[in-house]
């Protein structure tokens, strides 16, 4: 469990909050680059309690600006974007992709106000269909990350970006959990799943060693990167299953994949206090994905706002009859399955009435992390960097191995991503007691 105010101090990440103020300092995917046309219509994007706006000028750059026109606050989503630069409606102040005043029609031609005029805009870039935006101070800006996926053809690549209801916190959590995955999303029979794909919109197969035994042997090694999460489990009398999961500081994941298949990163972006920017990126090795199948697995719907068609007002569509011979939770699509157990907890969930167990081990070494960095970053001391790791060289793979071997023999580290400061390994089998995190 957690003491209210860390948890407070954790989840709060709106402007001038101390962990809203960390985030700021790292890459942000904003939206997909097909949301935004050239001189077409400007997108409405919030992000870490920031409404913003984002939009394609003329000559094909992106700007992501504060959403208000500094003359009265007008919503600028209603301006008219053409001749490289935003124009509110209301008084025809125009702007270019970089908060400049190019244009003050209602003033005198020989008005001094112009050169004092600014829209507040942030950093953009462009990378494998996403635009990311950097909302921090200019002078702690970091090399843009090199993630491992941003150097397959766009062919290998699937990416997806969903509203998700509920603070970031318990959806990052979720992804670290590996226990979970044995009961929600577990398929009651064995089907026929293409090659590449981990699940079908029912789930994962039940001799899956995700599915097929909790793997209650776990191991958290801290990392140069943030933690890497070990779970062993028994693939046969003769073999055990190793398998990993990175959590990149501060809100990036890659989730356990087994060799041969697909693999699949992850980013939660704080939108507000109470919902989350949910983004995946899934991605195949050596051939063209198979975009459609990984869709329907994943079984996410979104309206025009990308707020999920299946939710808490109908229940995820669960249909209990399934439970009975399909599934073991009722519910079709593996992140619709997420969102559900992550959405029900309520917007915030009060960690201080937990009751955390063995299993728990890599969220609880997540928190710590992240409550140390954000109190170093409150003191002005520096906080994980992710410039000279070489973060194109990490995914997730878990492979086997014979039984009585060690994990850190059978799947180590690679040198290049030990934590130099000092290494730490916790591991847990067997009854703990997790009160304090």
């Amino acid at each position: 469990m957690l003491k209210t105010e860390d948890n407070e101090l954790l989840t709060r990440t709106g402007p001038e909050t101390p962990m809203g103020e960390m985030f700021r300092r790292y890459w942000i995917p904003v939206l997909k680059s097909d949301e935004l046309l050239s001189d077409g219509e400007p997108k409405k994007i919030k992000i870490l309690g920031e409404d913003l706006l984002a939009f394609r000028d003329t000559d094909g750059k992106v700007g992501l600006v504060d959403e208000k026109c500094p003359h009265r606050g007008t919503s600028l989503s209603l301006g008219n974007n053409s001749g490289c630069g935003l124009t509110c409606i209301y008084h025809g102040w125009k702007f270019n992709t970089e908060g400049e005043c190019v244009d003050l029609p209602s003033e005198p031609k020989d008005s001094k106000l112009k050169k004092g005029i600014h829209l507040k805009a942030y950093e953009t870039t462009e990378k494998n269909g996403i635009v990311w935006g950097y909302l921090g101070p200019q002078e702690h800006q970091p090399p843009f990350p090199d993630f491992y996926w941003m150097n397959l053809p766009d062919s290998r690549l699937v990416s997806e970006r969903v509203w998700q209801e509920c603070n970031y916190l318990q959806v990052m959590e979720n992804d670290l959990d590996y226990v979970h995955a044995a009961f929600l999303h577990k398929a009651l029979q064995k089907q026929n799943i293409k090659d590449g794909l981990l699940s079908s919109k029912l789930g994962i197969n039940p001799d899956h060693p995700l599915v097929k035994n909790p793997p209650v042997k776990q191991a958290v090694e801290t990392t140069s990167y943030g933690k890497r999460c070990i779970a062993v489990g028994s693939e046969d009398e003769t073999t055990d299953v190793f398998m990993e999961i990175h959590y990149i500081f501060p809100f990036y994941t890659y989730p356990p994949r087994m060799k041969g298949e697909d693999g699949m990163w992850h980013a939660f972006i704080p939108r507000d206090d109470h919902s989350t920017w949910s983004w995946d990126v899934q991605f195949a090795h050596y051939s063209d994905i198979d975009a459609e199948a990984q869709r329907e697995r994943r079984g996410i719907l979104v309206d025009e706002q990308f707020r999920k068609l299946n939710n808490m007002t109908n229940n995820y569509k669960q249909n209990r009859e399934l439970m009975t011979y399909a599934n073991y939770s009722g519910i079709e699509g593996i992140a619709n399955q997420d969102h559900a157990v992550t959405e029900t907890m309520g917007p915030i969930v009060d960690r201080s009435r937990e009751h955390l167990g063995t299993s728990d081990l890599p969220i609880i070494q997540m928190r710590r992390m992240l409550l140390d960095n954000v109190k170093a970053h409150m003191r002005e001391e520096p906080t994980i960097r992710l410039q000279d790791i070489p973060l194109g060289k990490l995914y997730s793979c878990g492979l086997t191995g014979p039984k009585g071997r060690k994990w850190s023999e059978v799947i180590p580290l690679d040198g290049e991503f030990v934590y130099k400061d000092g290494s730490f390994t916790e591991e847990t089998e067997g009854p703990h007691s997790y009160e304090k995190v």
